[in-house]
């Protein structure tokens, strides 16, 4: 039976310790960065949780995603999971939401208008961080989905009114197909474009 996810506690907790956390720690990862803010409301919505600006006056939208305490105790070899998401309203399930209700995970989304995802954990799990190229890690989920739901965990979340469904894969995995990505034959890119006909 999943537990009803507590979106409020989540966002005490986003608003507290890992607000300033993730500010500090982004302006320590970002070369050039002279700013993180927050951003308000309306932009949270559509996933954009801080902006970096750049000394020459360059935007970042950053989405940060957090897991929560404990959750190392789940890995597999002690390796960071990182929860990649198929549905954020998954059709059918427990709700029995219509399809067209549905809405796709947020790496899956193209219309997610963010330049990084910003990975973070409690710090009594692992004080690694991830800060990955949001459209090379949707490319990179998208082509490994269906072999990714075969060899990890796959988990549905329960949030009251709807159910959402991610994979918790290790993160040194989806940084391998994040860099397959970037660097993919055109031989390989030609088959595969056969294969999806």
């Amino acid at each position: 039976m999943n537990p009803i996810f507590n979106f409020e506690k989540k966002l005490a907790y986003s608003k507290g310790f890992r607000l300033d956390n993730d500010i500090e720690t982004l302006k320590s990862l970002i070369d050039g960065c002279i700013s993180v803010t927050k951003t308000p409301a309306e932009q949270d919505k559509k996933g954009i949780d801080y902006i970096a600006t750049l000394r020459r006056g360059a935007i970042i939208k950053i989405d940060a995603k957090t897991r929560e305490l404990g959750c190392s105790e789940y890995w597999q070899n002690g390796e960071p999971e990182l929860a990649p998401e198929i549905w954020s309203v998954m059709p059918g399930g427990k709700y029995k939401i219509p399809r067209e209700k549905a809405k796709t995970g947020w790496t899956l989304d193209e219309s997610n208008n963010v330049h990084y995802i910003f990975c973070t954990f409690d710090p009594v799990d692992t004080e690694e961080v991830y800060l990955l190229p949001f459209q090379l890690y949707r490319m990179a989920f998208r082509k490994n989905l269906y072999i990714w739901k075969e060899y990890y965990k796959v988990a549905i979340q329960d949030s009251g009114s709807w159910q959402s469904k991610c994979i918790f894969v290790p993160a040194c995995i989806i940084m391998d197909a994040i860099s397959v990505e970037m660097n993919t034959n055109i031989k390989y890119l030609n088959q595969l474009e056969l294969s999806f006909k």
